[in-house]
């Protein structure tokens, strides 16, 4: 992920990369083909300290994201960070607590709200009564650090935030109640949960059905596919969002990216959050929004019972 930012901020242009961080600086040395002038550590106080430094992308392991953070926002760092933003309430408390008190600007890296066929959905369904949200993949192993329970927390929760903001930011609403089945279907060595399909009912009367899970890619759609509707109106978003059709009940129109653009387009936000001229559009409430529907999809999962969802 680091790579990835990093090739977008040099493709943008308007910032400089001051510093690199890992804990094996080698990797770290990777990203110096996107900013040769850079310095490289294995601290991540050497840049929160550094004065130079007007913001920092947290691309880390899950598990350290809020902690991060947290050390960023008392820095007075500007913050992009990948998701998820937190892996317990707890976390969300106090990272939520942290960021408020010291004032920067903290952004989600919702990549999937940046593409061209969502904000054509948007403008075509502004007030959806249903959205079937799928993110679905192949089996990850179980040596993959995403599935570790304490780094990654599986894929539910490691990626399931993904569709979840989407989910919300579809329906233009907040989630208020969950009712989720699912479970560890074939990594029982670990302690994930790898499979979840869940209800969530909305504050303003829309209805979200969310399937997260490892257990099979779709060829059909691909790994994302999400549908909406008003009532008269339904649009698809299929081929990892690349392509979207729009169906107003007599004619149908459809439209096709040649490429993933989420990713460019979320870091122009971000440079031009740090740079004064807009307010992030994915938020940090909005990251502890898609954190604890999962959560609490998870504990209805758990205890068969639906939850409310409190933020």
């Amino acid at each position: 992920m680091g790579q990835i930012h990093a090739r977008c901020i040099k493709e943008i242009g308007t910032a400089t990369i001051r510093g690199l961080c890992d804990t094996d600086e080698t990797q770290a040395r990777k990203l110096l083909a996107f900013s040769p002038d850079a310095y490289v550590c294995s601290v991540p106080e050497h840049l929160l300290h550094d004065d130079s430094i007007d913001a920092v992308y947290v691309c880390t392991h899950n598990d350290s994201h809020a902690q991060l953070g947290i050390a960023a926002a008392r820095a007075g760092k500007h913050v992009m960070m990948e998701k998820p933003v937190a892996m317990s309430l707890r976390e969300c408390d106090e990272l939520l607590s942290a960021v408020e008190r010291s004032g920067i600007c903290f952004m989600a890296a919702f990549k999937l709200r940046f593409y061209p066929s969502v904000q054509r959905v948007r403008g075509f369904i502004p007030s959806p009564l249903l959205c079937i949200a799928q993110m679905t993949d192949e089996r990850w192993p179980d040596s993959f650090w995403a599935n570790d329970p304490v780094r990654g927390g599986g894929n539910v929760l490691s990626q399931g935030c993904h569709a979840a903001d989407l989910l919300c930011h579809l329906l233009g609403s907040e989630p208020v109640k969950v009712s989720a089945a699912g479970g560890n279907y074939h990594h029982p060595g670990l302690d994930i949960t790898d499979a979840l399909a869940a209800s969530v009912a909305f504050s303003n009367g829309a209805t979200g059905s969310l399937v997260v899970s490892d257990v099979g890619l779709t060829p059909f759609v691909s790994k994302l596919s999400f549908q909406v509707m008003d009532g008269s109106r339904t649009a698809h978003l299929y081929d990892r969002l690349k392509q979207v059709s729009l169906w107003d009940g007599k004619q149908e129109q459809h439209y096709a990216d040649s490429e993933e653009l989420g990713f460019l387009q979320e870091n122009r936000e971000f440079l031009e959050v740090v740079g004064g001229k807009v307010q992030p559009s994915a938020t940090l409430r909005h990251g502890i929004r898609a954190t604890v529907l999962l959560l609490r999809a998870v504990e209805s999962m758990k205890t068969g019972q639906p939850q409310s969802i409190q933020l």
